[in-house]
């Protein structure tokens, strides 16, 4: 849409006032980053925020960047699908989650100062398969944030009018920016904020819906009960879309390799100064997840509430009432798939002027939040890998990078590189990803690297005698499998078959075929081959001094 100067209208479905709080919100994020980057002269600051960050911001700033645009968006639109069973499925991984992360992942890798969490593996195995894992991660990291990038930019354009090529660049312009700018601090406060803006948003939508309806969660819950296809506890139909089951095992999955090999989380708890600030962020962290998703649970299901006695918005097909209704083998994807807008949508269309702005800032927020932690997590990797490993003390290897030189202005430079990649890595995954709802887009997308480079990290506490010469071939063969999961229904097309697996078993199986072929490999292995003291969980308790090889 074009106004009387022939300039684009950017924001064409909303009012002034829209267009005010969103303009602030992106001064705001500019100033943090320019206001902290007075403290990011070197490079423990820049990298690790001199490892003194509040422990309350390190935990809210990991759950902002793990749940990002894609959870915000597409939670409220899954209640169509599954009603609230699958948030049940979800739930069922958390207790397990937290205390393997609690009680294994968090006191052994606080032992090591390091700056990359991919430092471990050459220490533990090879440089080689330190190179696999960066590999791994730089792919998956980046993947994540094209995705994140797209989701948000195809919501929001398609709602305020904006060209998606507008919304990409806001989103990529400012995040990259303000990371450049002021490093993983301004990172994690402003994904403080940026947290605070999503909860809000939430917040606002319930109590608008509970006043505009007359209604409450009780009159919220019995609107949902009548879908008619929910998610079933368990199946052994590997073509089953998702069970309470399935969704758990692969929620407990992600978690732990996410806790385990993703930069972007483990880079926070190395900006924490012990074990004790380290888990006090992981439970904080925890808690405002569960806190989050229940949150946005209960906003799918206002929503439908909402929508019993509203007419949908002019874009959703009328269809979509019946739609929930229907059991799953009568269901038409394409009409499914409208559900994901109907959050955004409704933002638009039945909020007063400047509320909508304020949640389509927390929309932003959303998406912003995993922008800066991934377009920082792969300028630390890079330096770390690249520039920053040979400053590293031969003799004490466990120490990690302590480095006297400067990278500042190189990591700043990488991170401008990695925002702009970012910003054109979207349009590819909309080609090949076009066709499912976002849900299912994330094991298809970047939801294929974690089981394997994950399984790289526990093969390595938890197999003494794997060593480079298992653990690379295991976790290629689990990447392998992870895309073959992913893509059987194209796999299968090839030979005219009509099968495919559920998203689902995507995790659990790259996982489960990393460790079980790092742990029969390792057993062709001869015993010298066996783990230096102190690199797995059995010989954690060795000192520092007596690691050296």
């Amino acid at each position: 849409m074009w106004n009387i100067t022939g300039i684009p209208c950017l924001w064409a479905a909303l009012a002034w006032q829209d267009h005010a709080v969103i303009v602030f919100y992106v001064l705001i994020m500019l100033g943090i980053g320019w206001y902290v980057s007075q403290k990011s002269s070197n490079d423990e600051e820049y990298f690790l925020a001199g490892r003194r960050m509040p422990w309350f911001a390190v935990g809210v700033s990991i759950i902002a960047s793990i749940l990002s645009s894609i959870t915000y968006v597409a939670d409220p639109g899954e209640v169509w699908r599954s009603g609230e069973t699958y948030l049940m499925g979800k739930m069922l991984a958390i207790p397990f989650e937290m205390l393997f992360v609690w009680v294994f992942v968090i006191p052994f890798f606080m032992r090591f100062r390091y700056t990359s969490a991919y430092e471990y593996l050459e220490d533990r195995f090879s440089p080689a398969a330190r190179k696999l894992g960066t590999i791994m991660f730089l792919f998956g990291v980046l993947t994540w944030m094209g995705v994140v990038v797209l989701v948000l930019a195809k919501a929001m354009s398609d709602v305020t009018e904006v060209r998606l090529e507008v919304v990409i660049l806001t989103v990529g312009v400012v995040a990259t920016i303000y990371t450049m700018l002021g490093g993983v601090r301004a990172v994690i406060w402003t994904d403080v904020i940026q947290v605070g803006l999503m909860l809000g948003g939430a917040i606002y939508v319930l109590a608008f819906i509970a006043w505009d309806t007359n209604s409450g969660l009780g009159d919220w819950h019995r609107s949902v009960s009548q879908i008619g296809s929910k998610m079933p506890v368990y199946s052994f139909d590997p073509q089953v879309r998702a069970t309470m089951v399935t969704v758990g095992l692969s929620m407990f999955c992600w978690h732990v390799c996410t806790h385990v090999g993703n930069q972007m989380t483990v880079q926070r708890y190395f900006c924490t100064s012990d074990v004790k600030s380290a888990r006090r962020s992981f439970l904080t962290g925890s808690i405002l997840g569960v806190v989050i998703n229940v949150m946005l649970l209960i906003v799918g299901m206002a929503l439908f509430h909402y929508y019993q006695s509203h007419a949908l918005p002019p874009e959703i097909p009328a269809e979509l009432h019946d739609w929930a209704s229907l059991p799953s083998h009568e269901r038409d994807p394409a009409i499914g798939k409208k559900a994901d807008e109907l959050f955004p949508r409704f933002v638009v269309t039945a909020l007063p002027p400047g509320i909508a702005g304020a949640i389509l800032a927390a929309m932003l927020a959303a998406a912003m939040s995993t922008i800066d932690s991934g377009t920082n997590s792969v300028a630390t990797v890079l330096v770390a890998g690249f520039y920053r490993r040979h400053d590293r003390d031969p003799t004490a290897p466990q120490t990690g990078s302590a480095l006297p030189a400067n990278h500042v202005a190189l990591a700043r430079w990488l991170t401008i590189i990695v925002g702009v990649i970012t910003t054109g890595a979207a349009f590819g995954i909309s080609a090949v990803t076009g066709h499912v709802n976002i849900v299912e887009m994330m094991p298809r997308t970047f939801n294929c690297i974690p089981g394997p480079m994950g399984g790289m990290f526990l093969a390595g506490m938890f197999i003494p005698r794997a060593s480079s010469r298992s653990v690379i071939p295991a976790t290629l063969l689990g990447l392998a499998v992870s895309l073959w999961l992913a893509y059987s229904k194209e796999f299968f097309a090839l030979f005219e078959i009509q099968y495919s697996f559920s998203f689902t078993w995507v995790m659990f199986g790259s996982l489960g075929v990393t460790l079980f072929f790092a742990w029969a490999f390792s057993q062709f292995e001869s015993a010298s081959s066996a783990a230096r003291p102190g690199f797995t969980w059995a010989t954690r308790s060795v000192k520092p001094e007596d690691r050296i090889s």
